[in-house]
This record gives C-alpha cells, sequence and structure tokens, in this order.
C-alpha cells in the first residue's frame, strides 16, 4: 500500500516577518510534505520577494497570488481546492511546527485510516516566541484513536467550550470537503467547528506531543475575534444553527449543544466583565472611576446576555 499523500497549504497576508521561520520548519519536517502550496493574499509588505527567495531553493513549493485581498477563508478555500493530497494540514505564516509533527500525525494516519482528523499538543507562545500555555487534552496521556463516541465523551464534554488544536491538526481531505471545508460563516472558529464535526463521525487520532507553536498576535483572525464579544455570540449562535440543521444534527447531540451553547456563551460574559477592571487605584477620583466603569461593563453585560447572535448570513436569497 502506498503511503497516504499530504499536502500543505499556506495563506499568507502581510506576515512577512514570521515567513522565513514558519516556511523553514514545513521543509525541515523529519517527514516532508509531498505538496506545499503558498497564497499570498495581495500583501502590501516584502512578503513576495521572502516567499519567492524559498521557491527558488525549493522548486516544488507552489506559490499564487491573489491580484485583492480576499480574506483568510476565502484564501483557505481555494487552496484546499488546489490541494491533491489525501490529508491537508493548513499553516499559518505566524505560526511554527515542531520538528516530527508531519512524521508522527501520518504514522498514526497509516494506523487508523478511518480518524478523520489527527492532532496533537499546542503550543501557545507570544510574538516574542516566549511560552504562555499549552493545549493538551487532559485524559489522553498515550497516543490513541477515539472513536466519535469517545471524542465526545472524553473531550467535547470535558474540555472547555473554546477548546480547540487548531494549529496541531491534519485533516483527512475527504471529510474537510464533506463539511464544507472551513465555513465562512464561522470566521475564526471555522477549523474548530470542522475539527468536531469531523470528529464525530469519524473520530479523531491524538498524540500527546507538541506538534507546533501558535503565537498569540494582537493582527490575529482569532485573536481580533476573541476580544469583539457580540461577534462572539454571533460565531457561537452559528455554530448552533448549523449543528442543528440535517446535515449535522446526527452528529451532534441535542444535549450537547445546549450543554456547549451555555457553557460557551458564560465564558464570553465572563471575559467581558473581567475587561480592565482589576486596575486599582488609590485616589477618590479613580476609585470612582473604577465603579463607574464596573456599572457600564454591568450593564453591557446584561445587554450581551440577553443578545442572541446575527443569523443573517444564513438568509435565503
Amino acid at each position: 500500500m502506498s503511503r497516504p499523500v499530504l499536502t500543505v497549504v499556506m495563506p499568507n497576508y502581510n506576515h512577512s516577518r514570521y515567513l522565513d521561520r514558519v516556511i523553514g520548519t514545513v521543509v525541515s519536517q523529519t517527514r516532508p510534505p509531498d505538496e506545499f502550496i503558498i497564497l499570498d493574499d495581495a500583501s502590501t509588505d516584502d512578503s513576495v520577494e521572502r516567499i519567492s527567495s524559498w521557491v527558488q531553493r525549493y522548486p516544488s513549493i507552489r506559490f499564487i497570488r491573489n491580484e485583492k485581498n480576499a480574506g483568510v477563508i476565502a484564501a483557505h478555500q481555494r487552496l484546499f481546492d488546489m490541494a491533491r493530497g489525501d490529508y491537508l494540514y493548513p499553516a499559518s505564516a505566524d505560526d511554527d511546527l515542531l520538528p516530527s509533527f508531519f512524521e508522527r500525525a501520518m504514522e498514526m494516519a497509516e494506523r487508523y485510516p478511518r480518524a478523520g482528523v489527527i492532532c496533537g499538543q499546542m503550543v501557545i507562545a507570544d510574538e516574542h516566541s516566549r511560552e504562555l500555555d499549552l493545549i493538551d487534552v487532559r485524559r489522553w496521556r498515550e497516543p490513541l484513536y477515539a472513536s466519535p463516541e469517545r471524542f465526545l465523551q472524553e473531550y467535547l464534554e470535558v474540555e472547555e467550550p473554546s477548546h480547540a488544536f487548531t494549529s496541531s491538526t491534519i485533516f483527512r481531505r475527504q471529510c474537510l470537503a464533506e463539511v464544507q471545508w472551513f465555513r465562512p460563516e464561522l470566521g475564526s472558529w471555522s477549523d474548530t467547528f470542522a475539527i468536531r464535526a469531523i470528529g464525530l463521525k469519524e473520530g479523531v487520532c491524538y498524540v500527546p506531543e507538541r506538534f507546533s507553536i501558535w503565537r498569540q498576535l494582537p493582527q490575529n483572525f482569532s485573536s481580533k475575534s476573541r476580544h469583539d464579544y457580540r461577534h462572539m455570540l454571533d460565531l457561537i449562535a452559528r455554530a448552533v444553527y448549523l449543528m442543528q440543521q440535517p446535515e449535522f444534527c446526527d452528529r451532534f447531540p441535542p444535549s450537547h449543544v445546549r450543554r456547549w451553547e451555555r457553557r460557551y456563551r458564560w465564558r464570553v460574559l465572563k471575559d467581558y466583565l473581567r475587561g480592565n477592571l482589576t486596575r486599582k487605584g488609590s485616589g477618590m477620583g479613580e476609585q470612582c472611576q473604577l465603579y463607574a466603569r464596573c456599572l457600564r461593563r454591568s450593564l453591557g453585560a446584561l445587554s450581551l446576555a440577553a443578545y442572541r447572535g446575527d443569523l443573517s448570513c444564513f438568509a435565503r436569497g
């Protein structure tokens, strides 16, 4: 049996300062990808020059350009359509990969061909590469294949509602195409939804080893969304809507959907309430300002709690 083909796709927009690192970590993998496609989404920095220099050294890299900026979701869709691999890894232009990521993940893919996704641990770091956190699965301490039921009971029902291995996940192409790639309605949560929808039908492989380093940058697609609390509630409402649709309702148990929505909404409200209220002041004026901020935050939280989310993106023409 021939080994499965792995394609790495990477959109880039103005991430020139990180490109040498991430491209270097892709091409130097102990099990290099069989195909590597980079799309520049009309960058205005020197990204094109940096990518071109790598193409000169590694002619196997396919480099394409958008004349106009289309956005990260549209860029991914174009790349997924072009990819020829049995498995897809959507790389981010500002992340790093650990050297044995692809080798370890593809070993699991060959051992458990039914699995729709293969995940590993994800390190969260700041822009200076200082480690901030490690994302893993508390109950899984050895490499394994988790059936859809086990994935639900030991992962989705236990970990935080926002838990995700976005930069440490390889997708089986057929399964990702079946859920319509990354759904544009879900924005920064589109890859996490795909992981969950696929895992609840095909199961997942998990390796408790560090696969990638995800940089938490202010300009990140996901970072911008996370601090827009109303938008986060929109994404939650849209995810729930999709989970309840005929194409997905047999994957997402209604009881799980209700619990997930409640937990995630509460998480967003708590994050909003925390805001910048931890700053202490000793003067009367500063104390009054703090109380005023607390009052405004409380009123804003009440408004958010009553907000059910914008589903207009699903309106039929």
